[in-house]
């Protein structure tokens, strides 16, 4: 069932435009092995954010085959992306697809688990990231989050995709099995962590599968100490 009535998709799509023409066989590809690339949609409203904050380093948690990584520094050509990527075979494929596209001297795959991979590449100096995507196992956004905001910048912009997980996170409804119970209780608390929280300004978009987009704003009251940055903590009051 389509959160969405497939005739906005559609009216929406009819306007998509790829950033390059590479891109076009990359996506075909992509959608007739069925692999989870960014929808049509959502690439347009990225494409937007991009164009508004005009990032320098990205960072990208769950790389899949390259396609979105490829967007990032096509739509960025001054920027350089990081990208995590936790299944082997599909990390082997990014890298020859990013190779392919010429793309090896700014898109920069790493294999293993998202949070893993940036704190290493903390401990390896990056720093001051502009833009952040979550695109992984969704049940660990919230610790891929954490990892991710030890290597940003302040006013970096953090965007999670597919937070609608086919209307779950709506509804227990569209689970009538239970089979994803821990998953949307997981999805729903991460959620309400980037709206309650006083370091993030955030707001979701019914594009795609559900995107939520945060700004990171460490110098917020009520912060603690984590890793040389500002991470803040809920306070609530008492009298609430």
């Amino acid at each position: 069932m389509d959160l969405i009535d497939v005739r906005v998709t559609e009216f929406i799509n009819g306007k998509y435009e790829a950033v390059d023409d590479r891109l076009l066989p990359f996506r075909r590809l992509g959608e007739s092995a069925r692999v989870p690339i960014i929808l049509k949609e959502t690439e347009q409203v990225l494409a937007l954010l991009l164009e508004l904050i005009r990032p320098s380093k990205i960072l990208e948690i769950g790389g899949a085959i390259g396609y979105s990584a490829s967007f990032f520094a096509w739509k960025c050509p001054g920027a350089h992306v990081w990208s995590a990527e936790y299944d082997e075979n599909t990390f082997r494929a990014a890298e020859r697809n990013i190779r392919r596209a010429g793309l090896s001297d700014r898109v920069h795959f790493r294999l293993g688990d998202g949070q893993e991979v940036t704190e290493k590449l903390r401990d390896e100096g990056l720093r001051d990231v502009d833009f952040v995507f979550l695109d992984a196992s969704k049940s660990h956004y919230r610790r891929f989050l954490d990892a991710a905001l030890t290597v940003c910048r302040p006013g970096a912009l953090i965007v999670s995709d597919n937070i609608f997980q086919h209307g779950m996170t709506l509804s227990a409804d569209f689970d009538p099995k239970d089979k994803h119970e821990a998953n949307i209780r997981k999805m729903r608390d991460y959620v309400e962590y980037i709206f309650r929280d006083p370091q993030f300004t955030s707001a979701l978009m019914a594009v795609g599968d559900g995107l939520a987009a945060s700004v990171y704003h460490p110098e917020q009251e009520g912060g603690m100490e984590r890793d040389g940055k500002r991470i803040q903590t809920i306070q609530k009051d008492s009298n609430d």
